[in-house]
């Protein structure tokens, strides 16, 4: 264990910042730092408002003090990734995923450090405001990328300019930085309309290929071809996969041979046990490790992912990446190994966590609650209250859209196709309830 939290009148004040817009990276201190605003960066942040504002409201007038709270993201808004496989096909429902910071309700920011001079002009987009629930705490949004974390201290730069950095000392640190996937599962622009570019540029190639081929029966893997098949039904589409049944995860045969039947119904083929050596010289074309070329104009990748961790300092990345590529924690989301010590001021969410579970936006969003819970406790308590869940007692779960937009589950062992409960949330691929959740 080390002694890194503090308590709330220990807490380091926070930089002043002259003007509420910065346009180039600048060197501050925080008090919470949160890296990464997805589903459990904005559920950490929401929640630690509702958290701090009760418990400072509690304080006694002369003790009450300012606390700071840092996002960064380089993202301008929410992106609902659970609808991305639909968006490469659907260019108006693309527009319904992307939901800047600004038009999120409980979204507005005290200071913004931003190389996009926009988002510190009046254009109708309210972005900033004042310091929140009458001076009681302070939200300080970052547009940019963290390229070092350590226990004390993050450097990042903004957008577009990886030579101008900053450096933010903090006090605790929540790390939700996510994964990433290869393109078009995870744009890489950082605004509404580049994000819709990237969106027309995939649909355009998908309808310029007779034959498309995805490599790879994960969730993502198995949504896109049934997307693709569904919405250009006279185009061959390929679903690849090295194993026997799909998706990976730890879910009932039932599930695996439904979510199947749903795909070859649809009239998606499938290759089980097959692996892809390469794609073949100056040719779209795949070579199967067994020398069997499969006919193909375009190649969606689906196989693979990557942690957003190549920041944390080598201390951690020795320490506390795991085998799997995922970051040690214990019960309260702490970093943290049995071999090593814990740092009680840093917490890791998300999918980056070692955990026997499957990721997923609502366990995303319960960490967040959970965190600003634990954090706010430390502060003011000097104690973590609320631990997980005991995760032997949860059994596994999944919805996964399949093929003619079938929705496929799996819930405590039940398999249901087209559940009545998920068809209403999947109108709009869960964004009102992801939005509702987070009381954003």
């Amino acid at each position: 264990m080390t002694n890194l939290t503090k308590r709330y009148l220990d807490l380091s004040v926070p930089t002043t910042f002259k003007n509420n817009f910065q346009s180039t990276a600048k060197s501050f201190s925080t008090n919470i730092l949160i890296i990464g605003g997805s589903y459990s960066g904005l559920s950490t942040l929401r929640s630690l408002q509702l958290h701090l504002s009760k418990h400072i409201n509690a304080q006694k007038s002369p003790k009450k003090r300012k606390v700071s709270i840092t996002l960064v993201e380089p993202r301008d808004g929410l992106l609902n990734i659970l609808g991305i496989p639909k968006c490469i096909v659907d260019l108006e429902f693309a527009e319904s995923q992307y939901v800047k910071f600004c038009s999120l309700n409980n979204c507005k920011f005290t200071n913004i450090l931003s190389s996009n001079k926009g988002l510190g002009e009046d254009d109708g987009e309210l972005w900033i405001e004042g310091s929140e629930d009458n001076g009681l705490f302070e939200i300080n949004y970052v547009q940019g990328k963290v390229t070092y974390l350590d226990q004390f201290k993050a450097q990042y730069h903004l957008n577009g300019d990886v030579m101008d950095k900053g450096i933010i000392e903090f006090d605790y640190v929540v790390l939700c930085s996510g994964r990433d996937r290869n393109w078009p599962t995870t744009p890489i622009s950082h605004c509404l309309s580049d994000y819709l570019d990237e969106m027309k540029k995939a649909k355009s190639q998908i309808e310029d290929a007779s034959t498309i081929t995805v490599i790879g029966a994960g969730a993502v893997g198995i949504e896109i071809a049934g997307d693709i098949k569904t919405k250009y039904p006279a185009k061959t589409v390929n679903l690849i996969h090295p194993h026997e049944s799909f998706p990976p995860e730890p879910l009932s045969i039932e599930f695996k041979n439904t979510i199947q039947e749903s795909i070859e119904t649809a009239g998606i083929n499938i290759y089980l046990n097959t692996r892809i050596k390469h794609q073949l010289p100056n040719s779209t074309d795949l070579l199967t490790t067994s020398d069997k070329v499969i006919s193909s104009d375009l190649n969606i990748w689906t196989n693979s992912k990557s942690n957003n961790t190549n920041f944390l300092s080598s201390e951690f990345t020795r320490k506390f990446i795991t085998p799997s590529k995922n970051i040690s924690v214990n019960q309260y989301l702490q970093l943290s190994s049995e071999s090593d010590t814990t740092y009680e001021n840093f917490f890791v969410l998300g999918d980056l966590v070692d955990l026997p579970i499957i990721k997923s936006a609502g366990w995303a969003m319960f960490m967040g609650r959970q965190t600003a819970n634990n954090i706010t406790n430390l502060i003011f308590n000097g104690e973590v209250v609320e631990p997980l869940p005991d995760l032997k007692n949860i059994p596994f779960g999944m919805v996964l859209i399949g093929g003619n937009n079938e929705i496929v589950s799996e819930l405590c062992g039940e398999v249901e196709v087209d559940n009545e409960h998920y068809v209403q949330e999947y109108q709009d691929y869960c964004i009102g309830k992801v939005r509702a959740t987070l009381d954003m």
